[in-house]
């Protein structure tokens, strides 16, 4: 009962894994509006508790600074919940400016040093995928918080099945090395009874 009990506690964290794999991958673009939405909610608890205790101190205590963190805490919370889909379009269309801005530079960069020293053309491979990369990201195409949860999720679930084909391979020897234990004791206790029941001379 013991061992049918630790099995099962130790298949749980794969499991587990698998399923939150699972919901990455498939989807990505749900949990990261779910995730946007609970860091919203979490920034606005905070903000509440901040302006409590704000109110709470006493007044020389209390600074702009401290004011200013609870009303950004608290505009951040409420742009995270209300409008999660336009964040993550809007952090996508910054980083693939961000990315076109990098690969152009890097390109100029190279067709500078290959007119001095010669670089192959293939030198231009990533600046060249890094244009096409951030083009897909201000073009909506590709969305980078979905992307990164959809990689999470292929990631969560190689390492689930893994832990589980780890488990069943090291379950099987287990089980192998217990009969062929189980065998050898037996064909010590056969001889052992053969030989008490020898007639002594």
């Amino acid at each position: 009962m013991n061992n049918k009990s630790s099995s099962l506690d130790q298949l749980v964290t794969p499991f587990a894994l698998l399923a939150v794999g699972v919901c990455f991958a498939v989807w990505a673009d749900q949990v990261t509006e779910w995730i946007a939405i609970i860091l919203g909610v979490c920034a606005i608890f905070y903000a509440v508790l901040a302006l409590v205790k704000f109110l709470k101190s006493a007044p020389e205590l209390r600074t702009t600074l401290s004011l200013f963190y609870v009303i950004l805490s608290f505009c951040a919370g409420v742009l995270l919940v209300s409008r999660a889909s336009f964040i993550k379009e809007a952090i996508s269309f910054v980083v693939g400016v961000y990315i076109i801005l990098s690969s152009s530079v890097s390109l100029l960069n190279l067709s500078t040093l290959r007119r001095k020293t010669g670089l192959p053309a293939g030198s231009y491979l990533w600046s060249i995928i890094g244009l096409a990369v951030g083009f897909l990201c201000i073009s909506g195409q590709f969305i980078i918080p979905n992307e990164l949860a959809r990689l999470t999720g292929i990631v969560l679930i190689i390492y689930a099945l893994a832990d589980l084909l780890s488990f069943f391979t090291l379950r099987s020897v287990k089980k192998q090395a217990e009969k062929q234990l189980d065998q050898s004791l037996g064909i010590k206790e056969g001889k052992i009874v053969k030989e008490k029941k020898k007639p002594q001379k």
